[in-house]
């Protein structure tokens, strides 16, 4: 095992045992009294600890690819195809989606405007498709291996 390994294999355990911490905290911590519904106490902590992780490894992503683009920049072309198709999904995707306000009884919210629905209607058919094409992928590459 290399040092590195040793070092990401520690930070690994070290990210889970925060993360259970701020799991017991939501579950154990108890409930905002005087709230409608059951409202843990350290909500925003958990979801925050969560956009905190989700922000840290897309900027790791974004560093490696970086990095990886500047040491071989052979691969270039093919990381610009790449995010040259994910644009493509996320455009189809926006085309699909549908801006008409909804019809909710009882909800006086901000949400329900055409930016916010086009937003959600962008991401849930992203995907959909990247789900679709994922499938896709794994089917033909369990046939095709039947056939070799």
């Amino acid at each position: 095992m290399t040092k590195l390994s040793k070092i990401l294999s520690i930070v690994q355990y070290l990210l889970l045992a925060i993360t259970l911490v701020f799991a017991g905290m939501f579950f154990f911590g108890g409930e905002i009294v005087g709230e409608t519904y059951y409202t843990p106490v350290y909500t925003d902590s958990f979801l925050n600890w969560g956009k905190m992780l989700v922000f840290i490894a897309a900027g790791i992503s974004i560093l490696f690819e970086v990095f990886n683009l500047i040491v071989h920049p052979k691969n270039a072309v093919r990381t610009l195809i790449s995010i040259g198709l994910l644009l493509v999904v996320v455009l189809i995707a926006y085309a699909m989606a549908d801006t008409t306000p909804l019809q909710i009884i009882g909800y006086q919210g901000s949400d329900n405007v055409p930016s916010m629905l086009a937003m959600a209607g962008t991401m849930l058919y992203g995907m959909y498709i990247l789900f679709g094409v994922a499938v896709v992928a794994i089917l033909y590459a369990e046939l095709s291996r039947m056939f070799k």
